[in-house]
């Protein structure tokens, strides 16, 4: 079962102010469990619903290239759908048994409009989604494979393990041909 308070500490560490908001946002979470394979979102759906992770892995994806990962600790939701309630383009896929906590959006919206230090806890969460995307498309053009997977592995050393190498190799643009070669190099 997953701990809540690992929800609220993810909260006050986008905004120290969200403790005081706390008692507004627990009851909107609802636990939720995945099967590897299961999808938390799908192309051409509205994305009603972010995750909060508590473990597991999740894949954020086109049906063949990989754009992005959740591990335990983040949030994660097709954002551009989410925040346009307009269908996803993309689809998110639990790669591990994912075990988390949901806010759906009307619940969220209506909680934003009742409390100014939950919309601003809102708006730093896609502030922070749009960091890591920024981050990442930087990332492809500052270094090269093998520099963004010792990244990745520097980020999520253990965790990583359990990625399939077609994921790993398809969110680094790479072939998986490739990333072989860059794990045994990294072994010499």
């Amino acid at each position: 079962m997953p701990d809540i308070t690992v929800v609220k500490n993810a909260l006050l560490q986008l905004n120290p102010d969200a403790g005081d908001s706390w008692h507004l946002f627990e009851p909107l979470l609802q636990e939720v469990h995945f099967n590897t394979g299961e999808y938390l979102a799908r192309a051409g759906r509205i994305s009603t619903a972010i995750y909060f992770i508590s473990d597991g892995i999740v894949r954020v994806c086109t049906e063949d290239v990989s754009l992005d990962f959740a591990f335990p600790g983040m949030f994660s939701t097709a954002y551009a759908s989410f925040i346009t309630q307009t269908p996803s383009a993309v689809n998110i896929e639990a790669i591990t048994p994912v075990n988390g906590f949901v806010f759906y959006y009307d619940a969220l919206q209506a909680l934003y409009h009742q409390s100014h230090v939950a919309e601003r806890t809102g708006r730093l969460l896609a502030e922070y989604q749009y960091l890591r995307k920024y981050q990442r498309e930087l990332s492809f053009l500052q270094y090269s494979a093998q520099e963004r997977y010792l990244q990745l592995l520097e980020e999520h050393p253990r965790i990583i393990q359990q990625i399939p190498v077609k994921y790993v190799a398809s969110f680094l643009g790479i072939k998986p041909e490739s990333l072989s070669r860059i794990r045994k190099n990294l072994k010499k």
